[in-house]
């Protein structure tokens, strides 16, 4: 007879009566054997079932795929049980804790590590321990000097899970724009400093107010401007002759140059150049200007 969830099926009875014919059914196709209109057994061939035994076997023992997950992530991540002792670490906690060629699995969390101890992040793992709440600081490394990390913590079914990232170059490049808008604040106040920017060809792609103050020109008028054009006659070769140096990457340099301004006078000033270094090469220069003062017997 037919199942309307499985396909056929046959009762008991009829199976032993007439043994023969269900059999070659059931090399064909599974049969439900039922008992009292019950389903209590199933009937199939030998090649069916080894053919499923075997697949499931070969599922079992197939790759696990989320158990390999903390060697391809690049944060370190520590598996603590909930008596804190580590059960399971990957390749870049050891490398961020400095234990590359440490075994790790299987030893309390501050004997193996015990720069956690008495610190911030001991707060953190025993709090996510204890109230089941994840948490997440921005600290100094505890294992590197000038390296800082972000510690997270987060509760897993067996314990507390430690996830640690290298955030040493965001925190060095927001503290060094800090320090820049700091020191561009600085030039602004002192009143008698300008700077600006040239491209790897020489050319001004920035010039702050103070420099255009000096020489009587907008921002508009200058960039895309030659900076050797700027300088009085008697003046461009050197100032070529020492920017060149300066974008070659042979050092910075400090001169003096008389430069040109819109109303046709010309002021000395003393000029330093460093090469502006980015991270696929020269970016141009910076250069800072001021005005020199010409003494009283120079003036005569």
């Amino acid at each position: 007879m037919l199942n309307d969830r499985y396909g056929r099926s046959v009762p008991a009875a009829e199976l032993v009566r007439n043994f023969a014919h269900w059999r070659e059914i059931g090399v064909q196709e599974p049969l439900l054997v039922t008992h009292h209109g019950r389903e209590t057994h199933i009937f199939m061939g030998l090649d069916h079932f080894r053919t499923m035994t075997v697949s499931r076997s070969e599922a079992a023992t197939g790759p696990d795929l989320l158990s390999r997950l903390p060697a391809w992530i690049h944060q370190g991540l520590i598996l603590c049980r909930a008596d804190y002792t580590i059960g399971h670490v990957n390749q870049a906690a050891l490398a961020m804790t400095r234990r590359w060629d440490r075994h790790l699995e299987g030893l309390p969390l501050w004997e193996a590590l015990p720069e956690l101890t008495e610190s911030l992040t001991q707060s953190h793992i025993r709090h996510s321990m204890i109230s089941g709440e994840g948490s997440a600081a921005d600290i100094p490394s505890p294992f590197r000097e000038n390296c800082w990390i972000r510690f997270e913590t987060f509760p897993f079914p067996e314990g507390v899970a430690l996830l640690l990232s290298d955030i040493t170059d965001d925190v060095q490049r927001n503290r060094l724009a800090d320090a820049k808008a700091s020191l561009m604040q600085a030039l602004r106040v002192h009143g008698g400093i300008g700077h600006l920017k040239v491209s790897s060809r020489g050319y001004i792609e920035f010039a702050d107010d103070m420099f255009c103050a000096m020489v009587g020109l907008p921002l508009d008028r200058l960039v895309q401007v030659s900076l050797v054009e700027l300088a009085d006659l008697p003046a461009r070769p050197r100032l070529r002759e020492e920017l060149e140096h300066v974008l070659r990457g042979e050092g910075d340099r400090r001169i003096a140059a008389s430069l040109l301004t819109n109303t046709g006078s010309v002021i000395p000033a003393d000029i330093g150049i460093a090469r502006l270094q980015g991270i696929y090469g020269s970016e141009g220069a910076i250069l800072v200007v001021t005005r020199r003062e010409e003494t009283a017997n120079s003036a005569k």
